[in-house]
């Protein structure tokens, strides 16, 4: 939970749960009802969401601090799970 912002490999993941990566999949998604990937992208976003209650900080350096490595899959990703472009969902605070 703490390290969301970096790459975590799946092989990384699976390891420290002693389990093999399809495995942990397995028993991810049995437990959770999310596949992992999905679970990394809604905390990543819901930190994102966090965020942007600070107005004094630009879209883009939130979504490097969140661990995304480019503009256009944040927004793919927010617009999925928020339902709003980032900078929609800003505004929408401020009403």
């Amino acid at each position: 939970m703490q390290h969301f912002s970096r790459d975590i490999l799946l092989d990384e993941v699976a390891a420290v749960a002693n389990m093999a990566p399809t495995a942990f999949c397995r028993y991810f998604k049995e437990h959770t009802g999310k596949t992992f990937s999905l679970f990394l992208n809604e905390l990543s976003i819901q930190h994102a969401c966090n965020l942007l209650l600070h107005p004094d900080k630009s879209i883009s350096e939130i979504c490097y601090e969140c661990g995304y490595n480019n503009l256009t899959n944040f927004n793919k990703f927010f617009k999925k799970i928020v339902q709003k472009t980032p900078s929609a969902y800003r505004l929408s605070l401020n009403e």
